[in-house]
């Protein structure tokens, strides 16, 4: 499948789980609510990617294993995070600065795995900068 469709299916699934996110935070504790979360997302995640294993090989090495946890734990820790902004703000308010990560994905991925920067993708980091501004500093 092209790269686009998973893509574009994230965009959606993100979504639809930030709704989720803010009406678990309301009330009651949000970071007992995004323990319940991350267990729910890793039993998810072990049956999806368990069905995929089974239709291809392990293929996993040191990088995978080291990078992976490194990862996990810092989606942990963002995930306890966003759940505690979302208990204090908007999910209008809240969101558009979560998803500023996509600044950082793309800065790191240029700085530290050579990735191509040119006057589009630094136009696009400007103009999502603007609407930062724009969707948390409205009425």
């Amino acid at each position: 499948m092209n790269w686009i469709v998973y893509a574009v299916a994230c965009v959606f699934l993100y979504g639809i789980m930030q709704f989720f996110i803010k009406l678990a935070s309301a009330g009651g504790n949000p970071a007992a609510s995004s323990m319940i979360f991350i267990g729910a997302q890793f039993v998810a995640q072990i049956l999806l990617g368990a069905y995929l294993v089974s239709k291809s090989d392990l293929g996993i090495n040191y990088d995978n294993i080291k990078y992976g946890i490194a990862g996990g734990v810092v989606a942990g820790i963002a995930t306890v995070l966003f759940f505690l902004a979302l208990q204090q703000a908007s999910l209008s308010k809240v969101a558009p600065v979560v998803n500023m990560n996509v600044v950082v994905g793309v800065m790191l991925g240029v700085l530290l795995l050579k990735d191509v920067m040119n006057y589009r993708i630094a136009a696009g980091i400007i103009l999502a900068v603007m609407s930062i501004y724009l969707l948390t500093n409205s009425g």
